[in-house]
């Protein structure tokens, strides 16, 4: 059965992508990859040291770069012995990657194991486990005739041992019953996969625990499609739903096919609304500024809805630094010429609102814009009920820091909202005193609506402080201007301070503030203004503008224009 479409044939490797225009960055970039990081370059074992920082200090990333690195490493060799089969060189590289990571204690990564001391590590499957299964699987399928004997027996083996069986053995993982993010789908899909593709016999028994946790991770997307763990968990959890969704459909002849439904056809539209100017997007959640799309993902898409938009494949890429082989299969298999050459117009204005997840973005030829409601309790919270950003000119202007280093104290709720990018200290919106926006289900936005031209919410539940009755945030907007109207029902024992959060250093004159491309005018009722420079956890720096308000103040004002 050919579960990997154009994927299984030779010819479209050493042909197609060998040969026609539309691959030229495909090959340029993994030829880069493999000057840069293979050719003449050791494939490093993980060592113990590495290994335990984690549970030391915190620290992910000493350990997880050379992890990422392999398998890197892996998949260039693999993909160039696909289009340059009369290449040794890159087929030997590809085992001698595939041998090593074969060769792991664990492919799991630190962050993820409940002990680091615990002998059923590796078994333990989490997310990179998972991956690590699928890919072996796909890379054994691509190249079954043309590996060693020993390599194939590796592989099959490991992923048996490591993943298929310990999937039989117990369904009872977090992922599998009740996660509802990106979790679901990368774990789910990437197991399901691997059955169906070294395993196709034991497919039917696992496949209901398979599409169980599938439709724990549908559910946790709202029906308007929204995202609210952030574009880049958009590209991850939705990418290997896509995966799976997509071989299954194959599988099963066609008769099990997700994206007939309009659930699934929402999400796949969910990417074109939070681009805000040129490649930089909505930095909501877990996300970053920068926006570039996987181009075989987008490309996917535009040929199953033709809604979606696809936009110049300048602002594409075709896979991230940490080695899924998947995407970089596919950023191939899914390419389409006609899309390719055809891209949508991304300077087009737009204008979104997503009625459940309580996102609205606008896009106009002078700004891009974006702003929430919400609650302070969303996959990859931070407390930013209200919060908004404004781009304009291929950079953002008012910012959100987005996500910060991925280390231990990151992910512990004792420490997490202490950091700026997770505190609401690090976001658009108004503190009073040293009252800020808390963590929980209840801490929320209420009566937040698009109307009329007009972006409203009430931010005062995100406080929950019994003082601060309401505050009533709505934007408003012209072609080359966004005002912000607050207006507030608070104790009058409280001081009131919007905060702007900045990319750039403003230059304060008088009742106008200039930062780079956009003036910010300020109403009466702003009495001083102070900034401070500081930077995120994963080292960007932002600027913290406050706008105290005169004392017995019920509104504020601010254009940016």
């Amino acid at each position: 059965m050919n579960l990997l479409g154009k994927g299984n044939d030779p010819r479209f490797w050493s042909e197609t992508v060998r040969n026609e225009e539309c691959y030229k960055e495909y090959r340029s970039f993994l030829h880069s990859s493999f000057e840069g990081l293979c050719n003449n370059k050791t494939i490093e074992s993980p060592k113990y040291s590495d290994f335990r920082l984690y549970a030391v200090n915190g620290d992910r990333n000493t350990f997880q770069g050379p992890y990422y690195l392999k398998r890197v490493q892996a998949e260039t060799a693999v993909i160039l012995s696909l289009i340059y089969p009369e290449e040794e060189k890159y087929l030997n590289y590809a085992m001698d990657a595939l041998f090593a990571i074969c060769n792991e204690y664990s492919w799991c990564i630190p962050a993820h194991l409940p002990k680091l001391t615990e002998v059923h590590n590796r078994t333990h499957l989490d997310l990179f486990a998972c991956e690590t299964a699928y890919m072996l699987s796909e890379v054994y399928t691509l190249l079954e005739d043309r590996l060693d004997p020993l390599i194939k027996a590796r592989i099959r083996r490991e992923v048996e041992d490591r993943v298929l069986k310990t999937f039989i053995r117990t369904q009872n993982w977090g992922w599998a019953k009740t996660n509802k993010s990106n979790w679901a789908a990368v774990c789910a899909g990437s197991v399901g996969c691997s059955f169906m593709l070294l395993r196709p016999d034991l497919f039917p028994s696992v496949k209901e625990h398979i599409d169980y946790a599938i439709e724990n991770f549908l559910s946790g997307y709202n029906d308007d499609g929204y995202c609210l763990e952030g574009t880049h968990y958009w590209h991850y959890g939705f990418g290997f739903f896509l995966s799976y969704a997509e071989m299954l459909r194959t599988f099963t002849g066609g008769k099990e096919n997700y994206f007939q439904r309009e659930k699934v056809h929402k999400i796949a539209t969910f990417l074109q609304k939070m681009f805000l100017t040129e490649n930089k997007g909505v930095s909501f959640a877990d996300a970053h500024e920068g926006l570039d799309y996987h181009i075989g993902i987008l490309h996917f898409l535009k040929t199953e809805y033709n809604d979606v938009k696809v936009y110049d494949p300048k602002y594409s890429y075709i896979n991230d630094e940490c080695g899924r082989f998947t995407w970089l299969v596919r950023a191939a298999t899914w390419l389409d010429p006609k899309i390719y050459y055809s891209p949508d117009d991304i300077n087009e204005d737009s204008e979104y609102y997503g009625e459940y997840s309580q996102w609205f973005t606008k896009k106009t030829q002078s700004y891009g814009f974006a702003a929430k409601g919400g609650f302070n309790n969303e996959h990859h919270n931070h407390n930013d009920v209200g919060a908004f950003i404004i781009a304009k000119n291929g950079k953002h202007i008012v910012t959100d820091p987005g996500r910060g280093e991925y280390r231990q104290q990151y992910f512990d709720k004792a420490t997490r909202y202490t950091l700026i990018e997770c505190s609401s200290l690090g976001h658009s919106v108004p503190y009073f005193g040293d009252v800020v926006q808390k963590f929980g289900d209840e801490y929320s936005s209420k009566d937040t609506s698009f109307k009329n031209g007009v972006f409203y919410t009430d931010i005062a539940g995100a406080y929950g402080d019994e003082r601060i009755r309401s505050v009533k945030r709505s934007f408003s907007f012209s072609k080359s201007s966004v005002t912000l109207n607050d207006v507030f029902d608070i104790s009058s024992d409280l001081t009131i301070t919007e905060r702007l959060i900045l990319k750039v250093k403003p230059e304060v004159n008088g009742s106008e503030i200039v930062c780079d491309d956009l003036k910010i005018k300020l109403g009466d009722e702003v009495k001083d203004v102070s900034f401070s420079e500081t930077k995120t956890t994963s080292g960007k720096r932002i600027f913290l503008l406050d706008l105290l308000l005169s004392a017995g103040a019920d509104r504020c004002t601010l254009i940016f224009e």
